[in-house]
């Protein structure tokens, strides 16, 4: 059986490693603009809601470019992790991630992200919010399996259950006396550090050539 080389991507991982940066510095500018909103008390989408002082640079400086980004790093994952058969479920899970947020940046809550009649843009904010949620632990979770396969890839199998898995348990465990805008930090903070994880490893693979088996050539006919 022969092999064929196959260099991992390297350009497309940089998107990874700055969609943490480019959301958070953006959600400080954002704040500064507002000086009533507290980072403990309240939700992040507040920022972008329709009316908000800052929602200019939230949802076009935050929001979208995090979204855009995050669906380069995708394609990085994707081209990166050794091919497998359903392999492409985790990196398109997480390309419907990064939608997700080009689309929370397109239909921003009402202002205060609370209404007594909620309008069309705040359901779907809601909506993709709740995708957003979902994709990002189902995306590493289906990630998973293929990193065991790769080498490479496979020490960081572990650190790809555990840390968005935790985050979620984070957001959804309301019981801790800890406010619902803080959770929120915090899930995001552990799911940066998994992208970076991610992220770095492709940066530090990129240039080191692996192998995988080549097709088999067809028989020729008598």
């Amino acid at each position: 059986m022969t092999s064929v080389a196959v260099v991992r991507p390297r350009p497309l991982a940089v998107c990874g490693a700055i969609a943490p940066i480019v959301f958070t510095v953006a959600m400080i500018a954002a704040s500064l603009q507002h000086p009533a909103y507290s980072h403990v008390k309240n939700f992040i989408s507040e920022l972008g809601a329709t009316g908000a002082p800052g929602a200019t640079i939230m949802n076009f400086a935050g929001f979208l470019p995090y979204g855009i980004l995050m669906v380069a790093f995708a394609v990085a994952v994707h081209r990166g992790i050794r091919a497998d058969a359903g392999g492409w479920l985790g990196p398109s899970l997480l390309a419907l991630y990064g939608l997700a947020y080009v689309g929370v940046a397109m239909a921003p809550c009402d202002p205060g992200c609370q209404a007594a009649t909620p309008s069309v843009h705040h359901r779907l904010h809601l909506l993709i919010g709740d995708v957003a949620l979902l994709t990002a632990v189902l995306a590493p979770f289906t990630l998973y399996a293929r990193m065991l396969r790769d080498p490479a890839w496979r020490s960081l199998g572990i650190a790809t259950l555990v840390l968005p898995g935790a985050s979620w348990l984070i957001l959804e465990l309301s019981g801790l006396g800890v406010s619902g805008a803080l959770r929120q930090r915090l899930w995001l903070l552990l799911l940066f550090v998994w992208i970076e994880l991610v992220a770095m490893r492709l940066l530090r693979v990129g240039n080191q050539p692996t192998t995988q088996p080549a097709p088999h050539a067809a028989r020729a006919g008598p």
